[in-house]
């Protein structure tokens, strides 16, 4: 392969220009820029003169005037006639463009240089086609006259004035005047004047250019012959040696359409020079037809174009012939007409060659259709049709370069499919001997096998039998002689060692029915053995071939009695564990990844479900919500990874919604890897959750009775000491001044005393009314009342206890439709606290505004002052029992009298808000009391209290 590669990348570069000559769609693409090269010399002006300055070169084809003497007798003299002078036409008007085609008519081509006062003298003129037969140049001289020049192909090219591969002739040109030439020219062949005038150093550097280009091409035409011809030698294939005389032929043909034949291999022999380039085109036509045939193997694959093919061989060959015996025209008349059937022909075999994949065809079909261009611009180039310039005068020779550069390419490509398919030869033969010796080794390896396998059935433990189609057997091992305790007594069928005939026939149609379905066979079933002992045997087997149920069936037998007691003794002992664990106390379950694999009777019970609706599902049914549940398995997960155990108290549901606590305890299976599975007990502590609970409740309430007990306490160590203060002072001014105290003043002392034994007395009653209210025996009793004169008196007592405020108390009522039933004694613990604390802790005084009205079928009690109000921070605890506020200062109070509000209000049945500002701004509090309002039914006397 390595060489293949190597030759490829020699022989067939990738590059960009191949790519396009290789590619079809490339040539559409470019067919037009190369159409427009062709017939852009015709878009030029034209005219009889041309002004000649010191430029080196001047094109002179397209100012010629053309006079066509078909017959070729006119002489100069006759041509200067004004008669003849008439006839000349510009070259447009011609519509030869300087190239006249195949014709046997002279052409006269008239111009006159007008050469400027600083134009040089000495000049070249060229005529830039070597084939043409005859030329004459008449060039005018000052004195009057002609002075002739002759050249052309037929003269020796010793005779030339100048040693040149074109007809170059010099000129004289006369400065600051005008010089007419006069050139004939005629031809048998193909006659084109491409006419330029130089100086000897522009024709010079020209000169350059051209032989460069002229030895590339030349030097790849013997490089590819001789890199061929030495091919041949090397692979003996005749196609290369076809190829060297193509390209052979083909270098001839355009050294004589060059110029370089006569000038540099046949200087001397004019008959060849004349008859060479037909000669060279026939005979590369002949070999690249050859070529063709083989190359593409024509005879096999394409049998119809292959007899084309040859005749255009036999024809080219006669086209050979005629090119050295008849004249010159006659053979390249044939040659133009052979070119235009031949190319489309070889083209044509290229297509179908290509699209039948054949190797090189690619390469094949690009080559001949840049020759078939080159032939088709090279025949519209003979005939006239297309003017000459570089690209139509080089047409054929530009293509024959392609396309022998393609070939050689196609050449190559057929010699790496060569290589290819030698190294695909010899794959395939090493492949074979590789398989032969691979398949005697797997001979060898099939036999130990066999050996090796016959010595493990007869040896394994488990017993293996072959069976004939009727049951019968063919072969048994040793364990299979064992397993039924046959010692030496041969094994004919298994029916004597079933228990019964029936079972024997059971499992006989059970068997028939898994080898008709190509299924194998499986069982379990008790035999008896020679002994008459009874044992268990798992028995397998199926058709030796599932195609050929001839061939019998093949069967493993195993002796699982043991196997079977101990499934017995597991599923007693099974049963018992299972019965133990049902019959537990607590609830028992085994989690896996979470979900729930067994769980016990005691667990279902304690969750409400049945076990069946438990086991395989997820844990998450048993807490409360999926929060729960992960934050379970999450402090689960953790205590069991670190220390393989894991207790908690949780909450869970039970299947009718029902919430109890659990104390549930985890250990893992295995030791920390809670993932293999957890067994968890659960016990129902409901009721000792409510148990400490109610203790926990008990225990609060001894608290608060504890704190009433020292709010009391120190609430009536201070408020008793004032009033019992002046209990004492009054009776020792009593004891010692009581006879000699005015009567008024002794009056004034009795007052005083009994003022504060009042006081006393009602400071007991508040406390034993907040005794009786929280010991709940306080009832409400409500009566027919009036509303308005019982507030009228409330406010009237608050006047009377307070008789130094600076208060103004006022009473709204707007209850007119509040008859009804109430009761008087709450109503005044209600309103009587509410009017007194009021105006109490209202020291600057102020409006205390009492409104009663209704409003939503409520009866509503509202007190506002304009006193010290209450912080925002306290009034959640404002109505707790010997609570007072922390800016009442030295206002006097036991802290009883809002808690007796609240719970005559709550005995009510009611509600009650509290709004206050304390601040610079302003101050003051607002009590709202909502208490239902009750009408005067027989269903009105059910009081609150007991519902």
């Amino acid at each position: 392969m390595g060489a293949k590669k190597g030759l490829s990348a020699t022989l067939m570069p990738d590059l960009p220009c191949f790519r396009f000559l290789v590619r079809p769609r490339a040539w559409l693409r470019g067919f037009p820029l190369m159409l427009a090269l062709l017939i852009s010399p015709l878009l030029h002006a034209q005219d009889g003169a041309l002004m000649i300055g010191q430029q080196g070169s001047y094109t002179l084809s397209r100012a010629f005037m053309v006079l066509e003497d078909p017959g070729g007798q006119l002489s100069l003299d006759e041509v200067l006639q004004p008669a003849q002078q008439a006839r000349f036409k510009t070259v447009a008007q011609s519509g030869s463009a300087t190239n006249f085609g195949l014709t046997s008519s002279a052409f006269w081509l008239r111009i006159t240089l007008q050469a400027q006062t600083d134009t040089p003298a000495p000049w070249l003129l060229e005529v830039a086609y070597p084939a043409i037969d005859q030329l004459d140049l008449y060039t005018a001289t000052p004195r009057g006259g002609f002075e002739h020049q002759r050249g052309g192909d037929l003269l020796p090219f010793a005779s030339r004035a100048v040693p040149h591969r074109n007809h170059v002739l010099p000129v004289m040109l006369q400065p600051g005047a005008g010089t007419t030439l006069y050139l004939r020219v005629q031809s048998q062949g193909t006659l084109s004047v491409p006419t330029h005038l130089w100086q000897a150093g522009a024709l010079w550097q020209h000169d350059q250019r051209e032989y460069a280009l002229l030895a590339l091409y030349f030097g790849l035409l013997i490089g590819l012959l001789l890199y061929n011809l030495l091919l041949y030698f090397s692979v003996r294939d005749r196609a290369y040696l076809i190829y060297v005389g193509f390209v052979g032929g083909m270098a001839v043909s355009q050294a004589a359409l060059t110029g370089l034949g006569g000038q540099l291999l046949w200087p001397g022999q004019t008959w060849w020079n004349g008859v060479s380039p037909p000669v060279g085109m026939a005979t590369a036509a002949a070999f690249g037809l050859l070529f063709a045939r083989n190359f593409l193997n024509s005879a096999v694959r394409m049998p119809r174009i292959n007899r084309v093919m040859l005749a255009l061989t036999g024809a080219w060959l006669l086209a050979l012939l005629v090119a050295l015996l008849l004249p010159y025209t006659v053979s390249t008349w044939m040659v133009t007409g052979l070119a235009v059937v031949s190319v489309p022909v070889v083209v044509l075999a290229g297509v179908f060659s290509m699209l039948q994949k054949f190797p090189g065809a690619r390469y094949f079909l690009t080559a001949w259709a840049v020759l078939l261009l080159g032939v088709a611009t090279f025949v519209l180039h003979n005939t006239g049709i297309l003017p000459t310039n570089l690209l139509t005068s080089n047409a054929l020779l530009i293509g024959s370069a392609l396309e022998m550069v393609l070939l050689s390419f196609a050449l190559a490509d057929r010699i790496n499919v060569a290589l290819a398919e030698k190294e695909q030869a010899q794959a395939a033969s090493q492949a074979d001997q590789a398989t032969v010796e691979a398949l005697r080794q797997s001979q060898e390896r099939y036999r130990a096998v066999l050996q090796e396998r016959e010595t493990i059935l007869a040896n394994s433990i488990v017993g293996i039998a072959f069976l004939t189609p009727e049951g019968r057997f063919r072969w048994a091992n040793q364990a299979m002689l064992e397993i039924f305790a046959a010692g030496d007594q041969p094994l004919t069928s298994m029916e004597p060692f079933y228990l019964s005939r029936a079972d024997y026939l059971r499992v006989g149609g059970e068997v028939a029915a898994c080898i008709r379905e190509g299924r194998a066979y499986e069982t379990e079933i008790q035999v008896r053995q020679y002994t008459g002992s009874h044992i268990w045997i798992s028995l397998s087997g199926k058709a030796v071939s599932p195609r050929d149920l001839t061939q019998g069936t093949v069967w493993v037998m195993t002796d699982i009695t043991r196997r079977k007691e101990l499934e017995a003794e597991l599923i007693r002992t099974s049963s018992e564990r299972e019965a133990i664990l049902n019959s537990a106390l607590v609830g028992i379950v085994l989690s896996v990844s979470r979900r729930l694999e067994w769980v016990n009777a005691k667990f279902a019970e304690m969750m409400g479900y049945p076990r069946e609706d438990l086991i395989g599902q997820s844990a998450l049914r048993l807490h409360t919500d999926a929060a729960a549940w992960e934050n379970f398995g999450q402090r689960a997960r953790e205590a069991l990874r670190g220390t393989g155990s894991y207790t908690c108290e949780q909450q869970f549901q039970r299947r009718n919604g029902e919430l109890f606590w659990v104390e549930a305890g985890g250990n893992c299976l295995r030791p920390l890897e809670p993932e293999a599975g957890v067994i968890w007990t659960f016990l129902d502590i409901t009721e000792r959750k409510k148990s400490e609970q109610d203790t926990r409740e008990a225990l609060e309430r001894q608290r608060e009775l504890n704190e009433l007990r020292s709010r009391f306490v120190a609430m009536t160590s201070h408020e008793f000491r004032t009033p019992l203060a002046s209990i004492l002072s009054s009776g020792e001014i009593l004891k010692h001044y009581g006879e000699r105290l005015p009567a008024t003043e002794k009056a004034e002392v009795l007052d005083t005393i009994a003022a504060s034994v009042q006081r006393m007395t009602r400071m007991l009653d508040r406390v034993l009314l907040i005794g009786k209210a929280e010991a709940q025996m306080l009832e409400f009793e409500p009566r027919p009342l009036d509303l308005e004169k019982l507030c009228q008196q409330l406010v009237q007592e608050a006047r009377a206890l307070h008789p130094g405020s600076p208060c103004e108390l006022r009473l709204l009522f707007a209850a007119d439709g509040g008859a009804g039933l109430h009761d008087e004694k709450l109503l005044r613990h209600i309103l009587g606290n509410l009017l007194s604390n009021a105006v109490k802790y209202s020291p600057l005084g102020g409006v205390v505004l009492c409104r009663v009205f209704l409003a939503d079928r409520q009866l509503v009690l509202e007190v506002s002052d304009n006193g010290i109000g209450i912080p925002a921070d306290e009034i959640t605890h404002l109505f707790e029992s010997f609570h007072r506020a922390s800016n009442v200062g030295a206002i006097p109070g036991t802290g009883l009298g809002l808690a007796i509000v609240k719970n005559a209000v709550d005995l009510y049945g009611g509600t009650i808000e509290v709004s206050s500002l304390v601040g610079p701004a302003g101050s003051g509090t607002c009590f709202t009391v909502r208490l239902p309002l009750r009408l005067q039914t027989q269903d009105a006397l059910v009081q609150p209290a007991l519902l």
